[in-house]
């Protein structure tokens, strides 16, 4: 339906207007060229806190879209911490569900730098410009002691601040009106206030100009023929300083923007009064890759031509207009953002028990009134360390805005704070000081594109070569591979060689390692394995890509109040004390300490699951203590009737399976399996059946239809399949960490310590649905914190985008 609507607004503006013949077309393909074959993912990251302290853990939760759908390209997010000299101190690799990814840092208890960058991107997204990958700086609370240990001092030549000037639509055109905005920022790229005049070259005064909203306004200017412009301005240390202007050219057109509720009107105006260079121009305008409108203006009979590029069916972000001559050569280009109030989905977000005193337990309630699939992160933090600050990043700047605007954009949030007109005119603003660079016309039209070097990865894939054997052992050879994964269970599988030895494996979820034990297919006394040199390989990208923060680094604006930063050291020191003194505890002599017993159910998992099988929604089976999985035949006979939302039908081989539409997933220890393999598994050889309601985020797409995960017994009839075999062994996914939250209702060892956390909940992974649309959570207290800083974040599988935000106290 996005496209019709688009293509509905491209025709009718070729009837519009009028025949804009065959070069126009060009223009279209290359649109379509690059929305089929090039399409573009982005990053927003949610964070528990906006700053951290040595030794403390930073949380996240990405999100990544292509346009204003989630991604259906990638399934793997790489994210890196990396210190203040471009180091990096870890890598983490993370499945991708539901256009998610979660991860967690360890911050060094001894690191000295105030600041450490969080970078994250897919293996497609390196395909094109990498100033397009998600970076953000994040302050590192330090002792006084420690402040500025990393700082380096600035070279003598560099100036303290800077000022850009940026003609509306890219030039100014000699006895043209044309309005420039300007930009005035620090040496680290936070915005200064600013005023001053501009200059010809005689030193008359010809404008003056004043910045309106965080450095940034504009002034308007008719450039002469023959004179050159400056600014003169004082910065905030008083001191004059000196700016040139573009120079401007003798002959062109100027585009002009506005944006209103009727749409984006536009002016295209050249010199008056005499005979025009150029007749007519094309007008384009697309927005992610789509074109939503196509005119041809003529100059030949009026000096300045007006229209109006409606916007009733195009969704909220930024939109490219480009002016192009009759033989598709760009001339200018201004962007503008759409902000029609169709992005968001509502969620509610109560406390309907609140405890703040120590220890306290609260329940907090998360409501989803869509029917549809969500994907939603929960945090919460003390309110007096982790402040609300104005303008901070959310999930709406955070994919509408920043990801497709090269260089920092200050306090984001604010412009989508308000409908108020003076926000949107401040909003207007950073659309005329920056430029959306996805893509270059003149590149495309020259006809190169993004080389494509870097193909999207199925989850975890090895990739494998046969060498030492002739290319006719080779025809049609399969390998029968059994996969072990660490923590136990197999998955017995069927490789096929091409000819030339190469063989691949994909679509794997598991943690840690497994181990991939293989021989040739009906390999007789295993001449052909014993020949041959078997090399397998993960296909992770193998290592970090570069990082520099030369030039001017990405800005920390993150401003915490001195009441805040003393809190969160506090804390940290408290916290720093408590992780040295368990450390040099090595025994516990005369301490008697009552635990409660774990039931075999807890035993089963701690043995069996791992990763994404642990802890879930779901329902789970011990065939051995269950009189009625001795008398089953089958497991899905043995499921019949036992799980709410489960239909199984048939016999045999032959049962299907559906929940709520979908079919689920299945799994034989962990690795995806098909109804064949599982049904033919004695039930005497089972050990747990796991049922995961839909969706189940271990599973290809999402597993929108939930997934069954069925455990075999573990033991010395599992190792008989193996002995003897050679074996390659494949990395997972490193395990994910687990966010610790205390339940002060039952005993733990650990609730004998102080209890200094300053994330009190953290939870990247909440999924609803139609049948799922409230969650309760218990959260409790710490020892000291009095206000509570709740969000809620997260995207449906249409695209849409919600966030609620409470306090607490």
């Amino acid at each position: 339906m996005k496209l019709l609507n688009y293509r509905f607004l491209a025709v009718l503006a070729m009837v519009i207007s009028c025949s804009l013949g065959a070069n126009a077309q060009v223009i279209d393909s290359i649109l379509i060229k690059l929305d089929n074959e090039y399409p573009q993912e982005k990053i927003y990251v949610q964070y528990d806190k906006a700053a951290y302290t040595p030794g403390e853990t930073i949380w996240l939760k990405a999100y990544i879209m292509v346009g204003s759908t989630i991604t259906t390209i990638s399934n793997n997010l790489y994210t890196e911490l990396i210190d203040a000299g471009g180091k990096i101190l870890d890598r983490r690799i993370s499945p991708i569900a539901i256009g998610g990814a979660a991860a967690a840092f360890d911050l060094p208890e001894n690191l000295k730098d105030s600041i450490v960058y969080v970078r994250a991107y897919t293996r497609w997204m390196l395909n094109f410009d990498s100033s397009f990958l998600y970076t953000k700086a994040i302050p590192v609370l330090q002792p006084a002691a420690n402040a500025g240990a990393t700082a380096k001092p600035a070279a003598t030549n560099t100036p303290q601040f800077f000022l850009d000037f940026f003609p509306e639509g890219g030039d100014l055109v000699q006895g043209v009106p044309s309005r420039v905005a300007f930009k005035a920022t620090d040496k680290r790229g936070l915005p200064i206030t600013i005023n001053g005049d501009i200059q010809n070259s005689k030193g008359t005064k010809v404008a003056s100009f004043s910045s309106t909203h965080n450095g940034m306004g504009f002034f308007e200017l008719t450039p002469l023929a023959g004179e050159s412009y400056k600014a003169s301005w004082k910065d905030p240390v008083g001191k004059m300083q000196q700016k040139n202007l573009p120079a401007s050219k003798s002959q062109g057109v100027v585009l002009k923007l506005e944006n209103n509720l009727a749409g984006i009107q536009y002016s295209v105006k050249r010199k008056d009064g005499e005979n025009p260079a150029i007749e007519a121009v094309q007008v384009v305008a697309q927005t992610q890759q789509q074109m939503i409108y196509r005119a041809k203006v003529n100059l030949t009979k009026s000096a300045e031509v007006k229209a109006i590029i409606p916007i009733e069916n195009v969704p909220a972000g930024i939109v490219q207009v480009t002016l192009f001559t009759e033989d598709n050569k760009p001339l200018a280009e201004r962007i503008v953002f759409v902000n029609r109030q169709d992005y968001y989905f509502i969620t509610d977000l109560n406390v309907p028990l609140k405890g703040m005193t120590k220890r306290d337990r609260s329940v907090i309630q998360i409501d989803v009134p869509d029917e549809i699939q969500c994907n939603l992160s929960l945090s919460i933090t003390d309110a007096d360390i982790n402040p609300v600050q104005k303008g901070e990043e959310d999930i709406y700047s955070g994919l509408l805005l920043s990801p497709d605007l090269k260089g920092y954009i200050h306090q984001p949030g604010y412009y989508f704070s308000s409908e108020a007109d003076s926000v949107a005119r401040h909003l207007d603003l950073v659309m005329m000081t920056n430029g959306w660079r996805r893509f270059k016309w003149e590149e495309v039209l020259a006809g190169k594109f993004p080389e494509i070097k870097h193909k999207p990865e199925d989850y975890i894939t090895a990739i494998g070569k046969v060498s030492g054997l002739t290319k006719s052992e080779l025809t049609n050879q399969e390998l029968t591979g059994i996969l072990t994964l660490k923590g136990g269970g197999q998955q017995f599988l069927s490789i096929p060689v091409a000819n030339d030895g190469n063989f691949k494996l994909g679509g794997m979820v598991f943690y840690d390692t497994a181990k991939l034990y293989y021989q040739f297919n009906n390999d007789k006394n295993k001449l052909l394995t014993t020949k041959a040199l078997v090399d397998v390989k993960p296909a992770f990208l193998p290592g970090a890509i570069p990082f520099s923060t030369a030039g001017r680094p990405v800005p920390v604006f993150t401003r915490l109040d001195p009441k805040a930063i003393e809190k969160s050291l506090l804390m940290g020191e408290k916290n720093l004390a408590a992780a040295e003194a368990a450390r040099k505890v090595q025994t516990l002599e005369g301490v008697t300490v009552t635990a409660k017993v774990k039931s075999k159910q807890e035993k089963m998992e701690e043995e069996y699951t791992s990763g994404l099988f642990r802890g879930q929604n779901d329902y789970t089976f011990i065939v051995e203590d269950d009189p009625a999985g001795r008398g089953a035949m089958t497991v899905l006979q043995y499921l019949q009737g036992r799980v709410a939302g489960l239909q199984i039908s048939g016999m045999g081989t032959n049962m299907s399976m559906s929940w709520r539409g979908g079919v689920p997933s299945l799994f034989l220890n962990e690795m995806i399996s098909d109804l064949s393999m599982v049904q033919n598994i004695p039930m005497t050889d089972i050990a747990m059946v796991k049922v995961f309601r839909p969706p189940f985020l271990g599973a290809p797409g999402g597993g929108s239809g939930g997934a069954i995960a069925v455990y075999t017994k573990k033991g010395a009839a599992a190792n008989d399949n193996i002995k003897g075999l050679n074996f390659a062994t494949i990395p997972g996914y490193v395990p994910q960490k687990e966010f610790y939250s205390p339940d002060y209702m039952r005993y733990d060892q650990r609730h004998d310590q102080a209890d200094n956390r300053t994330t009190l909940f953290w939870n990247p992974f909440i999924i609803t649905d139609k049948d799922n649309r409230r969650i309760l959570f218990t959260v409790y207290n710490n020892d000291i914190t009095k206000r509570w800083r709740i969000i809620v974040e997260g995207v449906n599988v249409e695209g849409k985008l919600t966030r609620m935000e409470r306090i607490v106290e």
